[in-house]
């Protein structure tokens, strides 16, 4: 899933004050922790420019060892024509 914004996630002082208004333990980046088996792209620009559907994408990540996530190139692939 891809996402032209910051991230799924309200900023992290939004989630401590909700949290903190609650009077519970907040959870913390949730779309972080939905265990699902996809792959959470951010960031990503000139999404308007691709049509509804009908493309590929192909994501290139930065490989960091250890890391659970890494800066990435990621590109539309159009049918010619």
């Amino acid at each position: 899933m891809g996402i032209d914004a910051w991230g799924w996630d309200a900023p992290l002082h939004m989630q401590a004050e909700k949290a903190r208004e609650s009077g519970r333990q907040g959870i913390f980046w949730e779309a972080h922790q939905a265990d699902l088996a996809y792959s959470q792209i951010e960031r990503l620009c000139n999404l308007s420019e691709l049509p509804p559907s009908g493309f590929t994408v192909a994501c290139f990540p930065l490989r960091i060892v250890k890391a659970s996530a890494a800066p990435a190139r990621v590109v539309a692939i159009l049918p010619a024509g």
